[in-house]
């Protein structure tokens, strides 16, 4: 059984941990004063971070990475840095484990674009700005990934500012949501990826 679960609130994340569940979305929106300062903050200035760190020293640890990165000090700033680490602690609770791999990404070419399944145990993304990440249904997972860029089959995509929370496929072999980076390359978009891993 391939589950997909929708939500409106973000502890029904959990459900991910059910039996047969392989994809949960939580439909939100940020709120638009949120949306629209990361929409115009200049694409040099949006991080690009890898850190594995205790969910509980994520704020501290965050804010001179930021600064490191050009963004400067606001009240949006903060806004966002505690989304995320809402974010982180939601995960870390779900994966039961204090230490989360975190990546908060600028994303300006084709990452991932090719379909596939993390070679993970659980994921989390969501997207602060740009186009959403892209998915298919069990049905048409296998076809995907070996037609790539001919396949056309139905492609789904999480909405704004959706956080979907999905198994890979060290949950269990051949098991696991297909999914890539939307392509953009040629484009003049940048992306916001914020992605937690276990």
């Amino acid at each position: 059984m391939n589950e997909i679960r929708t939500c409106k609130i973000r502890t029904d994340l959990a459900l991910i941990k059910e039996p047969g569940t392989e994809l949960v979305i939580w439909q939100r929106s940020l709120p638009s004063g949120l949306q629209d300062w990361i929409d115009q903050v200049d694409a040099e200035c949006l991080p690009d971070i890898r850190i594995l760190i205790k969910h509980n020293e994520l704020q501290p640890a965050l804010e001179p990475l930021l600064d490191s990165c050009g963004l400067r000090v606001s009240e949006m700033r903060d806004q966002l840095i505690a989304d995320v680490n809402d974010l982180v602690i939601k995960f870390s609770n779900i994966i039961q484990s204090n230490d989360v791999d975190v990546r908060l990404q600028r994303v300006s070419h084709d990452a991932c674009w090719k379909f596939h399944r993390d070679s993970v145990e659980t994921r989390l993304v969501t997207t602060y700005r740009g186009p959403t990440t892209e998915w298919v249904r069990h049905e048409y997972a296998e076809q995907a990934i070996q037609k790539q860029k001919e396949f056309e089959g139905p492609l789904e995509h999480l909405g704004d500012g959706d956080v979907a929370i999905f198994k890979g496929s060290c949950a269990s072999p051949s098991r696991g949501i297909v999914h890539r980076s939307p392509p953009i390359t040629g484009t003049g978009l940048t992306r916001l990826l914020l992605c937690l891993n276990k």
